[in-house]
Order: structure tokens, then sequence, then C-alpha cells
């Protein structure tokens, strides 16, 4: 008898535990604003299951291990169970969303970033933001060691891990005419305590990906989730659209 459960992941995702496997389904929820914004798109949840999928491949043929295990069409994938690190690991490439921001609200940022939209910034960096609280906020490595999320060899390895992801993506998307001004990738633990690229990867949920020609003449053109959270086209259409911009 085959026993099937079902529970909310997130914001976008089911967990679907069947049979002792582990499945992710990709919705079509939307929501921004840290849930204040929802709506359904159409097609969301297969294009960024179809994203995840090609991404996760790709990681683990240079040599980066992950959670995925198979693409079940045409929005789910078999994963291995994690237990998820409460800390999502952002990495930036351009000035834009939340680093903006603190510098609006008078926060300081790195030294050597111009805090303007599109800003390019002279060496990626790594930062880390809480994960499972009511508002994630960005939070020092002393704050993680401190509560035992990671060792600090695991922070190292993961921030490592983290530009090495970048570095993949980058050369991937310039070549098609793609620039990833940043993006949020979350690592979980398996069974044997090793640390894997987890959840979903290189979707427009969570990566800034803007049009390269339109950035060069000066316009930010996106083609992510920000065309939703500021009401600048379709969502469906954009999603759709960078899905055959990169796997087609």
């Amino acid at each position: 008898m085959t026993t099937e459960i079902r529970e909310r992941a997130g914001k976008s995702k089911d967990i679907i535990k069947k049979d002792k496997k582990t499945f992710f389904e990709f919705t079509n929820r939307t929501t921004a604003f840290d849930g204040v914004k929802k709506d359904e798109f159409a097609h969301k949840g297969e294009v960024c299951c179809k994203l995840s999928t090609y991404w996760f491949k790709i990681m683990e043929r240079e040599g980066i291990p992950t959670h995925f295990r198979a693409f079940v069409p045409p929005n789910t994938m078999e994963v291995e169970h994690l237990e998820i690190i409460p800390v999502e690991v952002i990495c930036r490439n351009f000035v834009a969303g939340s680093l903006l921001r603190r510098h609006e609200s008078g926060d300081t940022i790195p030294a050597g970033i111009e805090p303007r939209l599109g800003a390019k910034i002279p060496d990626p960096i790594v930062e880390f933001t809480t994960k499972f609280e009511a508002v994630d906020r960005p939070i020092d490595h002393e704050e993680i060691l401190k509560n035992g999320w990671l060792t600090r060899e695991e922070l190292d390895s993961i921030a490592e891990c983290t530009r090495k992801v970048n570095d993949i993506m980058k050369k991937r998307l310039s070549d098609k005419g793609i620039i990833l001004a940043d993006f949020k990738i979350e690592f979980g633990k398996n069974s044997a305590g090793e640390i894997l690229l987890a959840d979903e990867l290189g979707t427009p949920d969570g990566c800034r990906f803007w049009d390269m020609d339109s950035y060069e003449n000066g316009e930010i053109v996106s083609l992510d989730k920000d065309v939703y959270r500021y009401d600048k086209g379709d969502l469906s259409d954009v999603y759709q659209r960078i899905y055959q911009r990169i796997c087609e």
C-alpha cells in the first residue's frame, strides 16, 4: 500500500513523501514582499522545476553535490531528504534589491560598492540571512557560529561553494546574453552529515536576471520575479521566455 504525505515546504513548493522517497512539487504560487503580495501564474511551477533540474545537473557534473535525484514531469523532482540549514546564502554581482534598500535606510554596505541600482560590484560578495523567521534578516558569521547552525569550516565551505556556483552560472548565462545580478541558495545536511546544495537553483524566483543588451544600453530589463514585484509585465510570459533563453 502506497502512503503519500503532502506538506507545504514554503511559499512556492510542496513536499511529498511517498514510498520512503521525497519529492518537491513546484507550484504556481507566487509571493513577494515577505508574503504581502500573493498570486498564482500558469506554468510558473513547471518552469522553475525544469530550470532547477537544468542547473542541478550542471552542478553535479561540476563536482558540486546537490539534493537532486530525478525530474518527474511536469513540475516535480525527486530529492534526497535533508535537514535544511536555517541560513540562506546570497551572492551579489550587481547592486539591487535588499542591498540597495539597506543603503537607502541608512545602513552601511560593504566598502567599495557604489550604492546605485545596477552598479557592478568589483568582487562578488557572499552574504547570509536567516531562514524560517517571520521576516528574514542579514546575519554575520558570529551569529551563525554562536547559534551552532554551522561550524567555521562548514561556513567557509558553503561560501566557497556559492562562489563556484556563481562562476558557473555567470559564464553560461553571459553566453546567452543574460546578466546574473544576484541569487540566493540554500543548503542542507543528509543523514551522513554531508552538506548538499538544496531547494531550487537558477530560477527567476531565486535569481535576478537582466537582459545584457539592454543593460549595456543603460536600461535594466528584468527577466525574473521583479516583473511581479514591481508590476513590470506578465510573469508567466517572462518566465517562459527566460526558460527558453537558458535551456533551448
